[in-house]
């Protein structure tokens, strides 16, 4: 397949950069719907974006009705799917059971963390804010003619006509949270950016990631070198996915929690994490 003709995602190349066999696995549907295994973190998160997304949305909920009532409202009408498209339910609803089997003290236990995490958010962020995008997919072309894309957790307009881009977290910070740091290790939000400015012909100003379980708020500023450098990382790295044969296993420290350990030449004889581990730990 010539470069122009695919699609890539910046997680795809972590992916690809962590695992060329995971990335290949992760491509190809039939092993993706027979092995993941969707984890209670990821359900949470998806419930949370799916409340911010409507939250900030003034189509559906005006600035006057942001309330802490109103956002608690919305995450639990997202965890059940009471307001999605027919055939989004019933996958929200399968992914629901797959992740927690009926346990409803555990279910019970993630709802709470998601909560909290929304009222801290809540407490914290600025609630007038009218976002430009939200829960978008954006895609532009790269020099080489293949196409960077992504969704987008928000795009917010800046008062002096610049874009700031904004990635929601409901994990932990990094160990390192200087500008520099996070500029230097995050490769999504510069791919974002690049795409945002392409698609729009304006500047994005400010690259940002919002933690929800410590109120943290660290990002960098996207300078044209950046960018550069970034998108030369990113076109390296296709066409290094263009031109592997193999995807051979790359033994790394996230082997233990690989959804496709059971069929990795390699994974298969490394111990799976302990699943138990990933309750969250919070104080209610």
């Amino acid at each position: 397949m010539a470069p122009g003709e695919a699609k890539y995602y910046p997680t795809q190349l972590e992916t690809f950069v962590e695992c060329p066999f995971k990335y290949r696995c992760s491509k190809d549907p039939e092993i993706k719907r027979k092995h993941r295994k969707p984890t209670a973190q990821q359900y949470l998160g998806t419930c949370i974006h799916d409340a911010l997304e409507v939250f900030f949305d003034i189509r559906r909920t005006a600035v006057s009705a942001r309330t802490a009532e109103k956002l608690a409202d919305l995450f639990r009408r997202a965890w059940a799917g009471v307001d999605l498209p027919p055939w989004k339910k019933r996958d929200r609803v399968d992914e629901r059971q797959k992740v927690f089997g009926g346990d409803r003290e555990l279910e019970g236990s993630w709802g709470r963390q998601g909560l909290h995490l929304l009222d801290r958010f809540f407490r914290t962020a600025d609630r007038t804010v009218i976002p430009y995008t939200a829960e978008q997919f954006h895609e532009a072309k790269l020099s080489s003619g293949a196409i960077l894309a992504g969704k987008v957790d928000r795009i917010d307009k800046l008062p002096d006509g610049t874009l700031e881009v904004v990635d929601y977290k409901t994990g932990k910070p990094p160990p390192r949270q200087d500008d520099d740091s996070v500029a230097e290790e995050d490769l999504q939000l510069s791919a974002y950016a690049i795409v945002v400015g392409r698609k729009y012909g304006l500047s994005v100003s400010r690259c940002s990631l919002i933690f929800l379980s410590e109120d943290r708020k660290i990002g960098f500023t996207p300078t044209a070198d950046l960018l550069a450098t970034k998108e030369a990382r990113i076109e390296e790295i296709v066409r290094s996915i263009e031109a592997e044969k193999d995807f051979a296993p790359r033994k790394n420290n996230l082997c233990p929690w690989c959804e496709y350990r059971e069929i990795c030449p390699v994974g298969k004889d490394i111990p799976p994490a302990d699943r138990v581990a990933e309750r969250p730990d919070v104080p209610f």
